[in-house]
């Protein structure tokens, strides 16, 4: 993250977790001159869900639905079955770490439905999802996307009420993992925005720089 965004994101920053049915392509994942929220919109002209940013016509202070218990897990590093000899400085026994074929990422959230409820979403047509973080820093700082592409959604938990009387289910999905490369810099023109982006596999990191 740039030296100039130093504000604390939170949860109420994220901005929308939106859902979409066209994946981004290799050279959109990679480019240089398109950040990824905006191939996105290009791409996903109509979203199929947005957990934040749709609002309920009759009660505008409340959103249709929203997502909360977001977790992310996997991509992790192989390790040696074997111990090898020697100890590290923590007198714990030597094992050979290595970097395996990209592994699986998994997202798991509880969704919350207020009034719409969308019971056909999450299905094989799901290609894609962004959220987006704002923090209200500065006009050209603070903002930072999270890209998931090429997703295969796993679970879609049956619909339960909740204590506070509103549907809910759990979603999880997987998408490919690996080592991250280095940072690509994004200059586009259209917003004229400057980004960093890091991507591993179908996974992305962008902050918004200038």
């Amino acid at each position: 993250m740039a030296a100039t965004n130093y504000t604390v994101f939170r949860a109420k920053h994220v901005q929308s977790i939106q859902f979409g049915g066209t994946a981004w392509s290799t050279t959109d994942w990679s480019s240089t001159t398109t950040a990824i929220d905006t191939s996105f919109d290009t791409k996903n002209g109509t979203i199929l869900l947005d957990l934040v940013g749709t609002r309920d016509t009759n009660s505008p202070v409340k959103s249709e639905a929203f997502a909360k218990d977001i977790t992310l897990s996997g991509n992790e590093r192989s390790t040696s079955k074997d111990d090898l000899l020697g100890a590290d400085s923590y007198d714990s026994q030597n094992q050979e770490v290595g970097t395996e074929a990209p592994s699986l990422l998994q997202v798991t959230c509880t969704l919350i439905y207020r009034n719409n409820m969308p019971f056909s979403i999450f299905n094989d047509s799901t290609k894609c999802c962004l959220m987006e973080m704002d923090n209200s820093e500065g006009t050209t700082s603070g903002i930072v996307n999270f890209g998931f592409n090429n997703i295969v959604v796993l679970k879609v938990g049956d619909l339960t009420r909740n204590s506070d009387g509103l549907m809910q289910q759990t979603l999880t999905f997987s998408l490919k993992g690996g080592t991250t490369g280095g940072a690509i810099a994004v200059s586009q023109t259209t917003p004229a925005e400057t980004w960093s982006k890091i991507i591993g596999g179908d996974y992305a990191e962008e902050v918004r720089l200038s």
